[in-house]
């Protein structure tokens, strides 16, 4: 007969590890004592260990910090502001490229002045009988305090014409100078008075008689246009014809008053007082008798004139000396040639 086997209800794997059960579950029991203690430390319930708050040693406290996320800022967008930018001041006109002249005018302009200089109080200008020269042309020879320079001359022609009108100019060197008008009950009346420098025009003076104005052709400034007011080149032939009228204003201490006006926008009063009777030396020899006017400077950058004018020459100029600063050389122009009158 065969050999029979008796099934005993055991694995056979399971009768191999019943051994370990015990291990297994005296690790199980570390794991979960461990776990306990740690739980214990941390909660405080346990004395503190060695290094971590032991005696003498504060207790450390758990510190829970909440992190808070910062919320994205927020971005406004400003609307644009217009700004209105401030009007530029008008450009004054040109009435052509601006040159030094190669040597000091007659009478240089003063800065511009916004401010008629009229007589205070309403005080009308003093209107002069005139009693103007013939035409004439007076060479004058230039320097400034020292000897004559050679060659430098400058030219000054007076030319009235029978239909009431007039041109006077003065020329030096490639510098010019022109005054144009007509002559009425108070002597000359200037209508444009221009400055020229190789033959352009620089600047200019008008005189506008319809609406009794002086307008410039560059600055932009006016002035009243008083009776008798004068250019800065027709004051001189308008100061010869008010002494030929009436000499006794040539007596010292006397003064004869002037509205003067530039093509550079200057304008304003020009006294001229007599300082008597003088003899002038001339290159062409001395000149007794002379009537000698001074005009003082009335503020910076003014113009001071001497002129010294000859009444057995209808009072023309046979010297002139202006100056235009404190500061610097005053110009000469001494007469050349000593005519009959």
């Amino acid at each position: 007969m065969g050999t029979r086997w008796q099934y005993c209800g055991v694995h056979p794997a399971l009768a191999f590890a019943a051994p370990d059960r015990p291990r297994r579950a005296a690790t199980l029991a570390v794991l979960v004592a461990l776990v306990l203690l740690l739980h214990g430390w941390l909660l405080g319930t346990l004395p503190a260990l060695p290094g971590f708050g032991g005696p003498g040693e504060a207790p450390r406290v758990l510190q829970v910090r909440q992190i808070v996320q910062a919320a994205a800022p927020v971005v406004v967008a400003a609307e644009p502001q217009t700004v209105a930018a401030a009007s530029p001041p008008p450009r004054p006109r040109r009435a052509g490229p601006s040159a030094a002249p190669a040597e000091t005018p007659p009478a240089p302009a003063a800065p511009p002045t916004t401010e008629a200089t009229a007589p205070a109080g309403g005080t009308p200008l003093p209107v002069y009988a005139t009693r103007l020269p013939p035409p004439v042309t007076l060479q004058f020879g230039v320097q400034r305090d020292g000897p004559p320079r050679p060659g430098l001359q400058a030219e000054l022609r007076w030319r009235p014409a029978t239909d009431g009108s007039y041109e006077l100019t003065l020329s030096l060197a490639a510098t010019g100078w022109a005054s144009v008008g007509a002559i009425d009950a108070h002597g000359l009346a200037p209508e444009r008075q221009v400055e020229t420098r190789r033959g352009r025009e620089l600047r200019a003076a008008n005189f506008q008689r319809d609406s009794g104005r002086i307008t410039f052709s560059g600055p932009q400034l006016e002035f009243p246009l008083l009776p008798g007011a004068q250019d800065r080149l027709s004051w001189l032939l308008q100061l010869s014809a008010v002494l030929e009228a009436d000499p006794a204003l040539g007596d010292a201490g006397r003064e004869v008053t002037l509205f003067v006006a530039g093509p550079r926008g200057d304008a304003g009063l020009w006294t001229f007082s007599s300082q008597g009777a003088e003899t002038a030396e001339l290159p062409a020899g001395a000149v007794p008798g002379t009537v000698h006017l001074h005009r003082d400077a009335q503020r910076p950058y003014d113009t001071r004139v001497d002129v010294w004018l000859d009444p057995a020459r209808h009072h023309l100029p046979v010297r002139l000396r202006v100056q235009n600063r404190a500061e610097m050389e005053p110009t000469d122009f001494l007469l050349q040639t000593l005519t009959s009158p």
